[in-house]
């Protein structure tokens, strides 16, 4: 599928090895802050992994919708 001349596979690629990267420096950041054993580092790390992935899901939304030949993304 292309869109404006790009071609969305390579954007919904280029969205994901961003996400990748970010989430590994921000986790890494997190873990010299706070102690990996704790309950607050668990619950933060919980947080920070499911708004990424719900951000990266709303990015695929605005950028291919919600249904690519009937599947339905949620």
């Amino acid at each position: 599928m292309e869109v404006n001349g790009l071609d969305m596979i390579d954007v919904l690629s280029a969205v994901k090895r961003r996400q990748g990267r970010y989430l590994a420096l921000l986790l890494k950041d997190l873990e010299e802050i706070l102690d990996i054993n704790s309950e607050e580092y668990a619950l933060v790390r919980k947080l920070v992994l499911d708004h990424f992935n719900d951000y990266t899901r709303s990015v695929f939304r605005i950028l291919i919708g919600d249904e690519i030949e009937g599947l339905t993304f949620r």
